[in-house]
């Protein structure tokens, strides 16, 4: 959809405009596995070819960016930022320069997964297949990525933040 500068930077949401930064997770040391098995190109065609070739079977996605942002941290995250980087408006509505460091800095706490974060991606893996497993899906043993119901027709690959799921009836 085209942006008309009359409506906002994203006329389609309901929050036009939107910041976001990513932490430099080459300089955090996290001391635990980072690493999270997703499904590979392989997994997902043959989910898709599975689609395509059961009758009555149907395909969605859902982005699950939101969980994956908002999974609480283990062990919270410090982050040094310059007010020379900070919008002016940002800096007056939560009265930063009063806060800041001598050298022009403030110093935040994140207690939540934020892009960037090497322990992110693990930690929101891990919260996802409790609230799933909880729920009737198990992660296939032999084919990391790929998730099925025990009871119901549904099952899906995951890459990353993106959920690819066949489900029938």
């Amino acid at each position: 959809m085209p942006r008309s500068p009359k409506t906002g930077v994203r006329p389609e949401k309901k929050e036009k405009n939107r910041t976001r930064f990513t932490v430099g997770g080459d300089r955090i040391n996290y001391p635990g596995e980072v690493a999270t098995p997703t499904a590979d190109m392989l997994v997902a065609k043959l989910l898709f070819n599975s689609v395509v070739s059961t009758k009555g079977a149907r395909f969605m996605t859902m982005d699950i960016s939101n969980f994956y942002l908002m999974t609480p941290l283990d062990i919270p995250e410090y982050i040094r930022m310059k007010l020379a980087d900070i919008p002016q408006e940002v800096i007056d509505k939560y009265n930063l320069q009063d806060k800041a460091t001598p050298d022009g800095s403030i110093h935040i706490v994140a207690n939540k997964g934020m892009y960037g974060l090497p322990q992110s991606r693990i930690l929101a893996n891990k919260l996802l297949k409790q609230h799933l497993s909880a729920n009737g899906y198990e992660e296939q043993p032999h084919t990391p990525g790929l998730s099925r119901h025990k009871t119901k027709a549904i099952c899906f690959t995951l890459v990353v933040d993106d959920l690819g799921i066949k489900y029938g009836n």
